[in-house]
């Protein structure tokens, strides 16, 4: 419905922000972005614009300390230690170089 040469009491001649025809003051309406828009340009706002993100909590809920490295030592033909502090119970043998120095 575009302007039409009539007298409307109390209404005044307006062009519309979107499609720029004439109409009367009466027959536009504000929309949500603030314009004055005819009957055919009006539009609801997209109700996607009130959604808002959740922030993610990417820290888990509790966590420890990285535990140590523990070595355990056993004894075979071949790991037969002869230095202090590297034997295990029963695997060291006297005399046996094995290159290992034990330096502090």
């Amino acid at each position: 419905m575009s302007y039409k040469p009539r007298y409307d009491n109390g209404s005044w001649t307006v062009i519309c922000d979107q499609c720029g025809r004439q109409f009367k003051s009466n027959e536009l309406q504000l929309r949500w972005d603030g314009l004055m828009v005819c009957k055919g340009d009006w539009e609801p706002r997209q109700p996607q614009d009130y959604v808002h993100g959740v922030a993610d909590k990417i820290a888990p809920p509790w966590t420890r300390a990285e535990q140590s490295d523990e070595f355990i030592f056993f004894c075979t033909v071949y790991s037969v230690q002869g230095v202090a502090a590297y034997a295990t119970a029963g695997c060291a043998k006297a005399g046996i170089d094995n290159g290992y120095r034990i330096t502090e």
